[in-house]
Parts: C-alpha cells; sequence; structure tokens
C-alpha cells in the first residue's frame, strides 16, 4: 500500500505540473489572441466603413446629377415662362419651376450631409488603416518573440504528459479513477497532505487517531472533509 501512495503522490506532482505549464501556455498565447481579436475588429470596422463609403459616393453622384438636371429643368421652364400668353398654363408652369426648386433644395441639403459624413468617414478609415497596420507589426513581433518561449511549453507539457501516462499505468484502474473524479471536483488537486494533524487540502483538523492510522501507511485513507487522498507529512 505504501508503493501505491507513493505512485499517487508522484502522479499528484506531475499533474500540478501540468497544470502549471497549461495555465503558462494559456497565459503566453493570451496576449496575441487578444490583440489578434482587437485587430480582427479594427479591419472588420474598417471594410464596412469602405463600403458604406462607395454605396454613399455612388449615392453622392447621383444626386449630384439629379441636381444638375433640375437646375438645367428650371431654367428651360423659365425660359417658357416668358413665351406663355395662357394664365392657366403660366400658373401650372410657374408650380413646376416651384416644385423643381424645392426637389433641388432638398437635393442640395442631401449632397451636403452626404459630403459631411464623407469627411468623418475618411477620417475614421485613415486612422482604422493606420491602427490595424500598426496592430499587424506588433502581432508579428509578438508571435516571433513567444514563439521560442511557446515551443518550450510545449515540448514541457509533451514529456510531463509521457511522463504522467507512465506513472498512471501502474496504478490500480479503479483508484486512478477515484482519483481523476476527486482532482476534477478539487481544482486538480487530489493528494493532500496531513501537517501537524492538518488537512493541506481543505484546512481541516483531524482526529489524531486518524492522523495515526495516515501515518502507519496501511491503506489509502480519505479526508472525512474534502474526500481527497491523504498522506502524512512530519518533515516540520
Amino acid at each position: 500500500m505504501l508503493e501505491e501512495l507513493g505512485r499517487l503522490i508522484e502522479l499528484q506532482a506531475i499533474d500540478s505540473e501540468l497544470l502549471e505549464l497549461q495555465r503558462t501556455y494559456a497565459s503566453v498565447m493570451e496576449q496575441p489572441r487578444a490583440l489578434r481579436l482587437e485587430m480582427e475588429g479594427a479591419i472588420q470596422e474598417l471594410e464596412l466603413l469602405q463600403q458604406e463609403d462607395q454605396q454613399a459616393r455612388e449615392t453622392r453622384t447621383q444626386s449630384e446629377r439629379d441636381l444638375a438636371e433640375g437646375e438645367a429643368l428650371i431654367r428651360t421652364k423659365r425660359m417658357r415662362l416668358n413665351l406663355v400668353r395662357n394664365e392657366k398654363e403660366l400658373q401650372a408652369l410657374e408650380h413646376e419651376v416651384e416644385m423643381l426648386k424645392e426637389r433641388n433644395q432638398r437635393l442640395e441639403s442631401e449632397t451636403l450631409a452626404l459630403m459631411e459624413a464623407a469627411e468623418q468617414r475618411t477620417r475614421r478609415i485613415g486612422e482604422l488603416s493606420e491602427l490595424s497596420r500598426r496592430q499587424r507589426g506588433e502581432l508579428a513581433a509578438l508571435e516571433k518573440a513567444r514563439a521560442g518561449e511557446v515551443e518550450t511549453i510545449k515540448i514541457a507539457i509533451a514529456r510531463a504528459q509521457a511522463s504522467r501516462d507512465q506513472k498512471s499505468a501502474a496504478i490500480d484502474s479503479d483508484l486512478l479513477q477515484r482519483y481523476a473524479m476527486i482532482a476534477s471536483r478539487r481544482g486538480g488537486l487530489a493528494v493532500a497532505a496531513v501537517r501537524k494533524g492538518i488537512c493541506q487540502g481543505c484546512r481541516m483538523r483531524l482526529p489524531p487517531q486518524f492522523c495515526n492510522e495516515i501515518r502507519r501507511q496501511t491503506a489509502i485513507h480519505f479526508c472525512t472533509n474534502c474526500h481527497r487522498i491523504l498522506y502524512c507529512d512530519d518533515s516540520e
């Protein structure tokens, strides 16, 4: 039983190392990931603004064309006003001219609004273009700087995993399954030391007789509170 407990303690040490390596790997990868997401957001906004700008240019071109045609039509109808002698026809022409003038005023207001919006959009497009260009450079530099560190961590994880596979293969399958269940429920810590009568997993004080049984190592013992596998550490 002492040998089986020793294997569990060693397995716990490997799992703790693996957990720390995985956390380190996640931390190392987080900054490039966050920067990449930020850059993708800027690029997406830039592309939308560019599409919007293209559509606005087409709308503005059409508005300017309609405005020019309206001005030409007003001039034509004003020339006809000088030739009309019929009062009813004269009133109809004057009404048409007023309607055209109102239409042109509306087109002028719309065109002006489009121009103002275009100025703001052009400014934002420039800002986003510069931002995405700078972010691309920062991301490339960051990924290059982290490449060596990431590879080192990957190698360490692979070695720890191989060691874990070898160690767990020598442990009874039922005990290993229980170890895994406890670890999943206790943040990865399935094996805990007992120091001065206290479980180091949950900090609960254990009965002296129970501590003596753990110390003798004649069986696998579990904490009555957190259910972790216990071993006695009298190093202090």
